[in-house]
């Protein structure tokens, strides 16, 4: 089952921004539910999966067949099809967005704020994406 592509950006943007003071209740001392590099590496797994769903969109609609290829033969392939900047801003993120997900024992996690900066860029270059489909809108 996917999701919209405009529902995991802004699900990635809720777990950015934390969440206002502690619930009532809560004793003095509670750790927060989700550390913020926790939440970081979440949100940057639900927008390189935004990155995903909406280039599969993209390909479903232009060949249906390339849904089955790789991420990054889609990507040289989009070069085609839409802008060779687009297809590169696209490869570029979800590279990084690649690497931010996956846990590595002697780096750090992403932080929040780079995070944001990679939401920012994901929702701009999914409005200059060719397809429809591939749109967000507030």
């Amino acid at each position: 089952m996917t999701q919209p592509v405009r529902d995991l950006v802004a699900a990635a943007g809720r777990l950015l921004t934390p969440p206002p003071g502690t619930p009532p209740g809560t004793p003095p001392g509670t750790p927060p539910a989700l550390t913020p590099g926790l939440r970081a590496r979440a949100a940057a797994a639900l927008l390189r999966l935004a990155l995903d769903e909406a280039m599969d969109d993209f390909w479903r609609s232009t060949s249906p067949g390339m849904v089955h290829s790789r991420g990054r033969t889609k990507a040289l392939c989009l070069e085609w099809y839409a802008s060779p900047s687009v297809a590169r801003r696209w490869y570029v993120l979800w590279s990084a967005l690649s690497a931010a997900c996956h846990h590595h024992t002697y780096e750090l996690p992403p932080t929040p704020a780079e995070v944001r900066a990679w939401h920012a860029d994901v929702t701009e270059l999914l409005r200059a994406m060719p397809s429809e489909t591939a749109a967000v809108r507030p």
